[in-house]
């Protein structure tokens, strides 16, 4: 019975280390740039200690602008009303 057990968690650990190398796949997580530049209508984002490189088309870029604004700017209100909240409790 153990030895069942312990294959059923093996196969359930493989089954969730295939799902996150399908997410690593299709998915890049950029938290800090190193390096941005622009050259033939291209804008180049180096992350990852300059181990990796993000390029998009500026034209594109151009007409995303306005809804990326927007989002980022939401975001960094949660944000702060979140840390605001955090250093008011811990002067309680």
């Amino acid at each position: 019975m153990g030895q069942d057990n312990r294959i059923k968690e093996l196969e359930e650990k493989i089954k969730m280390l295939e799902e996150e190398l399908q997410h690593t796949r299709t998915h890049t997580y950029v938290g800090e740039t190193q390096t941005l530049y622009c050259d033939d209508g291209e804008l180049y984002i180096y992350y990852d200690n300059e181990e990796k490189t993000l390029v998009m088309d500026i034209d594109q870029l151009y007409k995303d602008l306005p809804f990326i604004i927007n989002q980022v700017c939401k975001e960094q209100k949660k944000m702060q009303e979140m840390h605001l909240k955090m250093i008011k409790e811990a002067l309680v």
